[in-house]
């Protein structure tokens, strides 16, 4: 118990040591022109961080967009595609088909069926590949953006530094 409160003690001795001699030295305020200039960069800073939230913001604004779009325009489709068939099999019934015309059909009602979806899930991924590629450079040309300006931030802070 005593070592405890002994190494207790010499942590906080140690600690208020190397505090000490940091708190005691005088900061340097900034000129006025070098105050001037660090605003300033903060300022730019807040602005690019802004256009680069609201960029993102549209960008995925319009990912969105785009998605419903092109889900609605498929089950657009679809629905048109069954109604179609749904007439041409009443049409077909109305002729009084014989059972291996209405076989026949059947298969072939099928087929277009199979194909058609087939073309949906196919334009689908295509849809989706191309929104994900899409997302994948917008967030790295951000990226490049966001890192270029952060070096000309970096440079700019020690010419402001430099200022008498």
């Amino acid at each position: 118990m005593l070592r405890k409160l002994a190494l207790l003690l010499g942590g906080i001795v140690l600690a208020f040591t190397l505090a000490l001699p940091a708190a005691a030295s005088p900061t340097k305020k900034p000129s006025p022109a070098q105050q001037a200039c660090l605003d300033a960069l903060k300022q730019q800073n807040k602005t690019f961080h802004g256009q680069q939230k609201a960029a993102a913001k549209a960008f995925h604004d319009q990912q969105k967009a785009a998605k419903k779009t092109f889900h609605d325009l498929q089950k657009a489709a679809a629905k048109a595609f069954h109604d179609q068939q749904k007439a041409a099999r009443e049409a077909f019934k109305n002729t009084n088909p014989t059972e291996a015309q209405m076989k026949a059909f059947n298969e072939q009602q099928k087929a277009a069926k199979k194909v058609f979806h087939d073309q949906q899930k196919a334009a689908a991924k295509a849809f989706h590949d191309l929104q994900k590629a899409a997302a994948k450079a917008f967030h790295e040309q951000q990226k490049a953006a966001r890192e270029a300006f952060h070096v000309q931030q970096k440079a700019a802070k020690e010419a402001c530094k430099a200022l008498p």
